[in-house]
């Protein structure tokens, strides 16, 4: 008996790094942030609008492609939501708040993959959509809640593996999408949503 456990423990051992490897999956469940920011209105509007800071809900799928000693490519699909983010502007009429998800398919590039230690760059595009509130900050809104729009991201992280199947994951995004429906034309025809996070990873 003694014999058959010590050959079977041989023989996990010596499959383990198949096994690893075989690990072609991640998912990441992250939590983390976006700052307040401003933006300026276009002439004849004078003055800005002021976006308040907001926590971040994200969610990261991740397939290895391919795989090399030094790198690997997967294909990936990111999901952040930004639940709430109030709106000031003292000189123009807008929404009192909004609420935007970004849902962008891409690729990631990491570097080590099989270190402990793995940095990595990624970019996609996609989808976002925004949900402002029904109240202006003096009265109701009468334009569509929800705008559609495309969305750029890129951005880069660490990922550091604790254990075999679950790792830690910090990293910064930039959502860059067409501007909200804010009543008024802004300054620039684009914005941009940067977004720290930091999250639990897990490999199958």
């Amino acid at each position: 008996m003694r014999l058959l456990v010590f050959l079977a423990l041989e023989l996990l051992a010596a499959t383990f790094p198949v096994q690893a490897f075989a690990q072609s999956n991640d998912l990441t469940l992250s939590l983390g942030g976006i700052p307040n920011h401003s933006r300026s209105f276009r002439s004849p509007s004078a003055g800005s609008v002021q976006i308040s800071a907001d926590v971040s809900l994200g969610a990261n799928y991740g397939h290895r492609l391919l795989d090399a000693e030094f790198a690997a490519i997967y294909g990936e699909i990111q999901f952040v939501a930004l639940p709430n983010r109030s709106l000031t502007a003292p000189t123009t009429t807008v929404p009192q708040n909004y609420a935007s998800l970004y849902v962008t398919p891409g690729l990631r590039l990491k570097v080590l993959p099989t270190a402990r230690l793995s940095p990595w760059v990624a970019l996609g595009g996609g989808y976002a959509l925004y949900e402002q509130s029904a109240k202006l900050s003096n009265g109701q809104n009468s334009t569509s809640k929800f705008l559609s729009r495309g969305v750029f991201d890129f951005g880069g992280g660490l990922d550091y593996q604790l254990f075999r199947l679950f790792g830690l994951r910090g990293e910064v995004r930039d959502f860059v999408s067409g501007n909200l429906n804010l009543n008024a034309a802004l300054s620039s025809s684009t914005q941009h949503n940067i977004v720290a996070s930091g999250g639990i990873s897990v490999r199958f």
